[in-house]
């Protein structure tokens, strides 16, 4: 069995949906036995808790510090944590992004302003990975649930969230295919008896993967296989 890495986690201290803490969320994974995860959570245009008002570099100060403690308590229980972001353009149009350092957002004060188009073309110039999160997910708040921007700019889509139906995840893949994306897969989770309880999906790899730069290197180059464990609709 390779190692498993779940890349769509949220906390509470960021994304208003979730209920767990970053640290909760870090100690759940470890006792379900992952071998680490990617803190994504809701960027400032999303569901986010993070101040409006500020200035942008305090703004950013309070979206890390969600990651920062999370990987304090993976370094305390051997795990990995990766920084991400799951940025929102409204009617469940989402993008991932790993391999950034936290820094790229105090560097990139009009990411949000920008088109995703060109956001994907700045995270892939500093050696990080964007996947169009959960693709074809049909809920009451998405009225047209397809991808609206130029899908060459992206480099991968999320073909297994655990949050998705079966069918959803399954048109998530015919899109990844055919327009040539890398596959990601992630829990999409928010809450620790989700962790504990539910069907769970991530990445498996080969070995241990021991940096952002990394997972994006390997998300690039398709060494990593879209897992789920558990039963879906659990």
């Amino acid at each position: 069995m390779g190692y498993i890495y779940d890349l769509h986690v949220h906390s509470c201290e960021c994304s208003k949906c979730a209920s767990m803490t970053a640290r909760e969320a870090v100690r759940a994974y470890k006792e379900r036995g992952f071998a680490g995860i990617a803190l994504t959570n809701h960027f400032i245009r999303g569901n986010n808790r993070v101040p409006a008002g500020l200035p942008w570099a305090e703004r950013m100060d309070y979206y890390r510090k969600a990651f920062l403690s999370a990987r304090d308590e993976g370094e305390r229980l051997g795990m990995e944590v990766f920084f991400g972001i799951e940025e929102h353009y409204g009617n469940g149009q989402e993008i991932l992004i790993y391999g950034i350092s936290p820094d790229f957002t105090a560097e990139n004060p009009d990411m949000c302003d920008i088109p995703p188009e060109e956001l994907c073309a700045r995270v892939r110039a500093a050696g990080g990975f964007t996947s169009h999160a959960h693709p074809y997910r049909v809920r009451d708040y998405i009225t047209y649930p397809f991808c609206r921007m130029d899908v060459s700019a992206l480099d991968g889509a999320e073909v297994l969230n655990a949050a998705n139906t079966e069918g959803e995840d399954e048109s998530a893949l015919r899109f990844c295919r055919e327009n040539g994306l890398m596959p990601t897969s992630g829990s999409d989770t928010h809450h620790v008896n989700r962790v504990l309880e539910g069907c769970l999906c991530g990445m498996e790899f080969p070995h241990r993967v021991h940096s952002g730069a990394e997972l994006a290197q390997l998300l690039f180059s398709g060494a990593g296989t879209p897992v789920c464990i558990g039963t879906r609709g659990e």
